[in-house]
């Protein structure tokens, strides 16, 4: 198990969730995921807006396709806002 960086070990081996369990925590909704840390209702609500002009922009329509988004694919839109 890992916490902030650091190795916890496991007791005697066990383990705490079973592995349908494990591959459960990949289907927590994007938008919790990527939301979770901003307290500040203002920055949220500014990265909404943004993350919903790009899915317009991208041609997207579910929030679960920004897991195949890259790097690559935001530098386009940044290019383009600053110089259009």
């Amino acid at each position: 198990m890992e916490s902030e960086g650091i190795l916890i070990p496991v007791e005697n081996g066990e383990r705490k969730l079973t592995a349908r369990e494990f591959q459960s925590l990949a289907d927590v909704p994007s938008e919790a995921e990527w939301f979770a840390n901003i307290d500040n209702a203002n920055t949220r609500r500014a990265y909404r807006n943004d993350v919903n002009d790009f899915m317009s922009f991208a041609g997207m329509h579910e929030l679960g396709e920004f897991r195949l988004v890259k790097r690559s694919h935001l530098i386009s839109p940044v290019a383009e806002a600053a110089h259009g």
